[in-house]
């Protein structure tokens, strides 16, 4: 049994003293602040629930950080695994995604299919962090579809999302944003574009059947599902029509509305809201933050944003602190349906961020299942000495 005292502890919306009692993997107890025995004093260092990332690709930058220059992926995930820990985020779902046909590199299907079974077994045999499967399916990567559907059958896939990057809609409204980042990230000749383009219009009128047969065997399998960049109230519906129960990063106020009006979940970007604008150019998360109708954020690209953006929110928003943290902890653990986390509460996983916010709100200390996998110095030397 072990014991963290601190004189903020944020528990059931707000933020008090008292000891956490940890056994095993799971708190047991809340105790008035100075009750426990043998506790590691933490002072007014502020004691959170570990952050939940429902939506993060942070892991194709870790594999390959500039274009051309990739890393082994087993030597790349270890080293995410510590990054996320500092970063405070305790259960991560990588967004790995299965890509269009006719584009290759880390999102064409092979190392995609790769990542996935690296993940899953690295997870059990070296992580530190809960590293959970989220696979985006390009709604035209048709040839993707059986291998998702096995990996969903085999338990591997824990979140599944439909994306359609294809010109004239979504993230990108003209062909012109279309090819800004494809050509570049693809090194696409005009020949080669034209080619795609042709493919992608073709296969998303047949696409229909492949989403339908997806997504029957997602729910047949339990797995959560979430629509990416829904622009129009119709593509709301179409996805509902799936099954579909979040909607990732929508791209207006109106069909932000209308997705909160049909009982859907919508999150946005930490780093949207960090910067106060979002980094293709749609609309600020801060905007849906203060309309209520964001109700998670994920760190998309960035870990370190999720921290930074509950004090953001709190600041340029004026949200609580308490209740800005839900953003980041109790809603997205809630939405992925992993009641076991997301509140610093007895029979909860004793999975606890120590902040210190002072200056620039930073984590020193991380605890998964109850034991430290991220310590600064001077907050390890305190714990070790209690």
């Amino acid at each position: 049994m072990s014991v963290l005292r601190s004189q903020r502890i944020l528990t059931e919306g707000a933020i008090i003293p008292g000891d956490i009692v940890i056994e095993h993997d799971y708190i047991v107890a809340l105790l008035p602040h100075g009750t426990a025995e043998a506790a590691a004093d933490l002072g007014s260092r502020l004691l959170v629930p570990g952050f939940v990332d429902l939506h993060s690709d942070a892991v194709e930058k870790e594999i390959e950080p500039r274009p051309g220059a990739a890393f082994p992926m087993e030597n790349a995930l270890v080293e995410l695994d510590k990054k996320l820990a500092m970063a405070g985020i305790t259960t991560m779902f990588h967004a790995i995604a299965f890509n269009n046909d006719a584009l290759v590199g880390l999102r064409g299907h092979e190392n995609a299919a790769r990542l996935i079974e690296l993940l899953y077994r690295a997870n059990k045999e070296m992580l530190a962090v809960d590293n959970l499967i989220h696979a985006r399916f390009e709604i035209t990567s048709f040839s993707s579809a059986p291998i998702l559907m096995k990996f969903i059958d085999m338990g591997l896939i824990r979140l599944l999302s439909f994306m359609d990057h294809s010109p004239g809609q979504g993230q990108f409204k003209s062909l012109e944003k279309w090819k800004e980042f494809h050509v570049p990230v693809y090194e696409l000749n005009d020949g080669q574009v034209a080619a795609i383009l042709d493919e992608q219009r073709h296969k998303r009128n047949l696409c229909g059947d492949v989403l339908q047969e997806l997504a029957r065997c997602a729910a047949a399998g339990g797995i959560l599902m979430a629509s990416h960049d829904d622009d129009t109230p119709a593509k709301i519906e179409q996805m509902i029509e799936l099954g579909v129960a979040i909607s990732e990063f929508p791209l207006c106020l109106e069909t932000a509305r209308y997705a909160r009006s049909k009982k859907m979940i919508t999150g946005m970007g930490a780093p949207n809201v960090v910067r106060g604008r979002s980094q293709s150019g749609n609309i600020s998360a801060r905007l849906l933050v203060e309309n209520d109708l964001c109700d998670f954020l994920c760190s998309d690209y960035h870990p370190s944003s999720m921290l930074q953006a509950v004090y953001t929110i709190k600041e340029q928003v004026g949200t609580d602190l308490a209740t800005a943290f839900d953003f980041v902890s109790a809603t997205p653990a809630g939405a992925a349906g992993l009641d076991d986390r997301g509140a610093i509460a007895a029979g909860k996983l004793a999975d606890i961020v120590v902040i210190e916010d002072q200056l620039v709100p930073r984590v020193v200390m991380t605890f998964k299942s109850g034991k430290p996998i991220y310590s600064s110095l001077g907050c390890l030397c305190t714990c070790e000495h209690a």
